[in-house]
């Protein structure tokens, strides 16, 4: 078990720094059981955004955040840099700031 909870924060630090290195350096990362949740704080709020589910050692879905919070599942799913890289590219504006 504490292997588990050591995976999946290194997961977590992995998905920051990779976001990060793309100019998303606004999002946040919580582990929820199999799920890497991204978020934004809005007003001290945290705010999710899209939501990554591990479904085997390497490979996870993609799943989105409507206006209200609620997830919506995508048709995706592949290693922890595809999805990185799909987020960033053709998600960018799902995960831009809010304008002030």
């Amino acid at each position: 078990m504490a292997q588990l909870k050591m995976d999946r924060e290194a997961e977590r630090l992995l998905l920051e720094r990779a976001l990060e290195q793309r100019g998303f350096d606004h999002l946040h990362v919580r582990v929820h059981g199999t799920h890497l949740i991204l978020y934004l704080l809005d007003e001290g709020e945290p705010v999710n955004r899209a939501r990554l589910t591990k479904v085997t050692v390497q490979y996870y879905t993609l799943s989105m955040a409507d206006y209200r919070g609620h997830w919506k599942a995508t048709p995706y799913r592949g290693t922890l840099d595809e999805i990185v890289k799909l987020l960033t590219e053709q998600f960018g504006f799902a995960l831009a700031p809010w304008p002030s």
